[in-house]
This record gives C-alpha cells, sequence and structure tokens, in this order.
C-alpha cells in the first residue's frame, strides 16, 4: 500500500504517479496531487509525459 508524498491520502485503491518536484526531488503523488503540481508548474521540465528517458518506454 502506497501514500501520496503532498497530502498522505493511502489506500489499496490509491493509484500513485512519480513526479520529479522542483524542490523536493523524485516523490510518489497521487492523481489529485499531481493535478496541482502539473498547474502550478511544480515539475522538473522534461520530467513528467512521454518524453521519458526510460529505456522501457521508449
Amino acid at each position: 500500500m502506497g501514500k501520496c508524498d503532498i497530502c498522505g491520502k493511502n489506500g489499496e485503491n490509491l493509484s500513485l504517479m512519480a513526479a520529479n518536484h522542483k524542490k523536493l526531488g523524485y516523490i510518489k503523488v497521487c492523481s489529485d496531487c499531481w493535478e496541482k503540481l502539473y498547474t502550478r508548474n511544480d515539475f522538473v521540465g522534461g520530467s513528467t509525459g512521454s518524453s521519458s528517458s526510460c529505456p522501457s518506454c521508449g
């Protein structure tokens, strides 16, 4: 079971996403917090979305 690093929400059915925050570094966040962080432009540029540098993601 995971826990959102921003709001602390947790639960078995909670989906968490990885995010590279400008001040906090790599964190796991729920979809609500991800949307808020995205709107405030708190992500490191190029660290989210389909432009991943992960070799498995393409």
